[in-house]
């Protein structure tokens, strides 16, 4: 194992973890996450899990190199299946689609009962999980946009208040707290790729001779988007 520094995008993730947290890391891979928060003190103990076994088998090795065996509890799981017994406060769900992160957390009753917080990095469909969460009655709390390896993500923590609430369609591509600041060039990067992305559905849908209400709500993205990107510049 080179390091168990993690990169810009689990070190995000890791920024959310509260100090002294049961940490649980949901498709682990090599374990990066898990033994870093150990090593550095903030975390008591953690769970690894993936729903394959090679990885976790790997997770094992680094664990084990990095002498934090003890304190991890290595599973072969589907999400969070079997872990509601298990005291988790700080639970991360990373490098997966958002409607896969969505299914894991709807399928784990759990994670609304008690001061449960979750730590969410989306890498497509970051829209539909925060659709999602608003739906359900999760409250973001926070975001962060970061870069790795050259792509622009998001990293999100969030938890349960039982409150309903709406967001509009740039809300859910973009997230309420970046919309309402000035952003930083990562940031204006991150709305400029939705505004692209919104411009290419759009100009297909004119071509076509599309004129119903998803090409009227894209036209009001994009005006959206643009008036952003310059009167926030």
């Amino acid at each position: 194992m080179q390091s168990t520094r993690p990169d810009e995008r689990l070190g995000a993730a890791a920024s959310f973890v509260r100090q002294g947290a049961v940490f649980a890391d949901i498709g682990t891979d090599h374990a990066h996450l898990p033994i870093f928060l150990l090593k550095s003190g903030r975390i008591l103990r953690a769970v690894a899990a993936d729903v394959n076994r090679g990885p976790l088998d790997r997770a094992r090795d680094n664990a084990a190199s990095e002498g934090v065996s003890e304190k991890i509890d290595f599973r072969l799981a589907d999400g969070l299946s079997g872990m509601e017994a298990l005291g988790l406060t700080d639970i991360a769900i990373c490098g997966m689609g958002g409607e896969l992160i969505a299914s894991i957390i709807d399928r784990a009753p759990f994670v609304r009962e008690g001061d449960v917080r979750l730590i969410l990095q989306p890498m497509t469909r970051a829209s539909v999980l925060r659709a999602y969460l608003a739906r359900e009655g999760f409250r973001i709390e926070e975001e962060k946009i970061i870069c790795a390896a050259s792509r622009v993500y998001v990293c999100l923590c969030a938890h349960y208040d039982g409150k309903p609430y709406s967001l509009s369609r740039a809300e859910e591509e973009c997230g309420q707290s970046l919309l309402l600041r000035t952003p930083t060039a990562l940031e204006r990067r991150y709305v400029g790729e939705r505004l692209s992305a919104a411009r290419k559905k759009l100009a297909g849908r004119q071509s076509g001779g599309i004129r119903d209400e998803e090409t009227e709500t894209l036209e009001a993205l994009v005006s959206q988007y643009e008036r952003y990107l310059e009167i926030k510049s």
